[in-house]
C-alpha cells in the first residue's frame, strides 16, 4: 500500500507559493520537486504535467488540485505540496480557487501505485478539518505532521 507520508518530505513542501496562475504554479512546483529530489529533468517533468493538465484539470474541488504525470526515466513516486494563500484559478470541478496543490510524478509503468497515491490523497483531503488545518500550518514541518496524522487517522478512507 502506497503511503503519502513516505512520498513527501518536509523539504518538499512550499507553504507560501507565489505563483498566480495554474501553469506557472505547476511549472514552479515541478522544478522545486525536481530540485529537492535531485532529479535532473525538471523541464521535462514540468512540460509533462502541464500537458496532462491541458487535457483535463486536476482541480478536484474544495480548494485542492493534484497535478500528476507518469514519466519514463523516473525511478519511483515523488510528491511535493504547495499552499497558495491567494488561491489560484485551476478550472476545478467546483469552480473554486485552489489553495492546496499536491504534485505527483511516477514511473511510466507503475499505474497501480500512481492510482493508489492519487486515491489515498483524495480520500485524506475529503476531510474538511484536514484542509483547514493545512491552510493554517505555519511551517513545512507542521504541514507534514498534519498530513501524517490525517493519513494515520483516516487510513485513506473517504469521509462518510
Amino acid at each position: 500500500m502506497v503511503k503519502i507520508q513516505n512520498l513527501i518530505q518536509k523539504n518538499g513542501i512550499i507553504i507560501d507559493l507565489k505563483s498566480t496562475n495554474k501553469f506557472e504554479a505547476i511549472s514552479d512546483i515541478a522544478r522545486f520537486m525536481c530540485r529537492v529530489n535531485g532529479l535532473a529533468n525538471a523541464d521535462e517533468v514540468a512540460d509533462m504535467i502541464v500537458e496532462r493538465e491541458m487535457q483535463m484539470s486536476t482541480g478536484i474541488g474544495y480548494g485542492i488540485a493534484i497535478p500528476h504525470a507518469r514519466l519514463l526515466g523516473v525511478d519511483r513516486l515523488y510528491m511535493a505540496a504547495a499552499r497558495s494563500a491567494a488561491g489560484i484559478e485551476f478550472e476545478a470541478l467546483d469552480g473554486a480557487a485552489v489553495n492546496l496543490i499536491f504534485m505527483l510524478i511516477s514511473p511510466a509503468n507503475t499505474s497501480t501505485d500512481h492510482t493508489q497515491a492519487l486515491s489515498r490523497l483524495s480520500s485524506i483531503m475529503s476531510h474538511e478539518e484536514i484542509r483547514l488545518e493545512l491552510a493554517q500550518a505555519g511551517t513545512p514541518e507542521q504541514f507534514l505532521d498534519i498530513l501524517v496524522r490525517a493519513e494515520n487517522r483516516y487510513g485513506g478512507a473517504p469521509r462518510q
